[in-house]
């Protein structure tokens, strides 16, 4: 079970922090659930049922610092490959950042950008959905990361582009 105020990870969302466990009546029936406030997104609430293993099960623990830089040295390492097929890239992309797997999103995030400076390098620009994925990955990365490596965003930022070769 989880305590108020602790930080955990749940996809998309990213960091979140148990705001209230409480009981809601929903379809006539009670249940409790986890009310997670991401720190994403101000103002947002992710309602989570007790009861429901499978999403109870998506509620990870923050990164460590260590199995942060772990996960940059073993993408850094890793050559990006560009999925042509829109529906299966989209696929991959929503897959990716609902996972909690900060490599997929790292992976994510360095085959958007490789094709991005390719895309720009010809004089193109890249699909509006690759571009609206690229920034739920580096707001998720972003974010998780400078709290768990200490840094500011800005400085996070930095740092996992530089990692990354994404300079």
């Amino acid at each position: 079970m989880f305590q108020l105020g602790e930080t955990v990870r749940y996809g998309i969302a990213g960091l979140c922090c148990v705001q209230e466990i409480c009981a809601m009546k929903v379809g006539g029936q009670s249940q409790e659930y986890y009310v997670l406030k991401p720190l994403l997104k101000a103002g947002s609430l992710v309602y989570v049922p007790v009861a429901n293993e499978a999403l109870v099960a998506k509620m990870l623990p923050p990164l460590t610092a260590l199995e942060a830089e772990e996960a940059l040295e073993a993408v850094s390492k890793m050559e990006p490959e560009w999925i042509r097929d829109f529906r299966k890239r989209s696929e991959f992309s929503k897959k990716a950042l609902n996972s909690g797997d900060p490599r997929a999103v790292l992976f994510l995030m360095k085959n958007i950008c490789f094709h991005k400076s390719t895309a720009l390098g010809d004089g193109k620009r890249i699909h509006t959905t690759d571009d609206y994925f690229l920034k739920d990955a580096e707001n998720l990365i972003f974010t998780e990361f400078s709290h768990v490596l200490e840094k500011d965003t800005a400085e996070t930022a930095a740092y996992v582009r530089e990692r990354l070769g994404l300079l």
